[in-house]
C-alpha cells in the first residue's frame, strides 16, 4: 500500500478526472502511462484504480486492465433509479420534519449544478451513509450529466426551480420536482447512453 501523502493526492486527482470526463467511455486506464503523467509511481496509481473499482467510478477486468465504464441503457436505468431511491429516502426524512437544506453558491456547470444540489439535499438527512451514497451515484452519473442538455430540454430551468423549491423548505413539492427529474432521464436512457458513448 503506498504512503497517505502520495495515495491520496493521486486517488483525488484520477477521480477528478474521472468525473469530469477527462477519458471516454470504455477507454482503458494504464497504470504505467498515468503515473507518468502524475509524476509519481506505478504503485499509489493502481492502489488509486483498485479503489476506484470499489466505489464503480472504474472497471477492472482480469486480463483487461481497467478501464472507464461503458453502461448500457439498461445499467443506467438502474443507476438513476437508485439515485432516486436514495434521494427519496432524505426527502422522506425532511417531509417528517427533519433539518433544513444548505445550498451552497454558484456551480460550474449542469453537472455540478445537480451534484451540489442533490448532495445538499441528502446532507439535510443527517445520515452519513446516505451523503456518501448520493456523492457516489452523482460521481457516476457525471459524464451522462454533462451531456443532458443534448438530449433534454430545460435542463438549467429544471434544476433551477428544484433549487428555489428546496430553499422554500417546500418538501411535498420538492418531491414530486426530483420524481419528475427522475422520470424524465429515465425515459431518455437509451439516448444519455449513445450520446456518452458517441462522445
Amino acid at each position: 500500500m503506498s504512503p497517505a501523502h502520495v495515495l491520496e493526492p493521486t486517488y483525488d486527482g484520477l477521480r477528478r478526472r474521472l468525473i469530469a470526463g477527462s477519458w471516454p467511455a470504455g477507454a482503458r486506464l494504464e497504470a504505467a502511462r498515468l503515473a507518468q503523467d502524475l509524476g509519481v509511481s506505478i504503485t499509489p496509481v493502481r492502489d488509486s484504480l483498485n479503489r476506484l473499482t470499489g466505489e464503480r467510478l472504474v472497471h477492472a477486468s482480469a486480463g483487461d486492465g481497467f478501464h472507464v465504464p461503458l453502461l448500457d441503457a439498461a445499467e443506467l436505468s438502474q443507476l438513476i433509479n437508485w439515485h432516486q431511491i436514495l434521494l427519496g429516502t432524505a426527502l422522506h426524512v425532511l417531509i417528517s420534519g427533519g433539518g433544513a437544506i444548505a445550498l451552497p453558491q454558484g456551480h460550474n456547470g449542469i453537472a455540478d449544478h445537480s451534484a451540489v444540489l442533490f448532495a445538499a439535499i441528502a446532507t439535510a438527512a443527517a445520515n452519513p451513509e446516505l451523503d456518501w451514497a448520493v456523492g457516489n451515484a452523482a460521481a457516476r452519473l457525471g459524464p451522462f450529466r454533462r451531456l443532458e442538455e443534448k438530449v433534454l430540454s430545460e435542463v438549467g430551468l429544471e434544476l433551477q426551480r428544484i433549487e428555489a423549491c428546496a430553499r422554500s423548505g417546500s418538501w411535498e413539492a420538492l418531491a414530486h420536482l426530483v420524481q419528475t427529474y427522475h422520470d424524465r432521464r429515465l425515459a431518455l436512457t437509451s439516448d444519455l447512453a449513445h450520446a456518452v458513448r458517441e462522445r
